[in-house]
């Protein structure tokens, strides 16, 4: 499940949402009686993590977070707490620098660092500059295990050849082609 809710309530349904006409995450119970979120969090870990080994030994597991310590500085990871995360093979969060706020992502992330690979697996620059982004991929290149981004289905050549929504195309390609491009820069040695 993509960033898994918490806030179990039960006149809220089960989806958190939508955006785009897709709905990205959804909650993990309606009625949390007086499980704390460590609970929730650590028995539906637990069981998902059971169920795919039963099927595959050898898959990494994790579960893609919202860093929420970039939005409450100070915020401890639920699904990395120590209770939670020995099940997890790896931490994953989606981080997106706000414009002006690099440093502050980078804090956030630093939340994640529990001793396993961290990997971001969401970034774009959403609400800020090619420029910030690519100092923020710089800067957290050493306390990663590497970064993924969006694919949307279509490839540069696609984008660069649109000829509805001109504008949200050419920013996705010029995304996809800088992303390509740090690529290299991102290898590991």
């Amino acid at each position: 499940m993509n960033e898994p809710i918490l806030d179990g309530k039960k006149d809220a349904g089960w989806v958190g949402g939508e955006l785009g006409g897709k709905c990205f995450v959804q909650r993990l119970t309606l009625e949390p009686g007086k499980r704390t979120q460590i609970e929730i969090a650590k028995a539906w870990v637990d069981k998902l993590t059971a169920a795919i080994r039963v099927e595959d030994r050898g898959h990494l597991i994790t579960v893609g977070v919202i860093p929420w310590a970039q939005i409450f500085p100070g915020a401890k990871p639920v699904f990395y707490s120590t209770d939670v995360s020995p099940a997890l093979d790896f931490t994953s969060i989606h981080l997106y620098p706000k414009k002006g706020e690099v440093d502050r992502a980078l804090t956030a992330m630093a939340a994640y660092e529990i001793g396993k690979p961290l990997l971001i697996e969401e970034t774009f620059p959403l609400s800020c500059s090619l420029d910030e982004m690519g100092d923020f991929l710089k800067r957290s290149k050493a306390r990663t295990a590497g970064c993924i981004s969006f694919y949307w289905g279509r490839t540069i050549a696609e984008y660069d050849a649109a000829t509805e929504k001109k504008m949200e195309a050419a920013i996705i390609a010029a995304w996809l082609k800088y992303f390509r491009a740090q690529a290299a820069f991102m290898k590991r040695p």
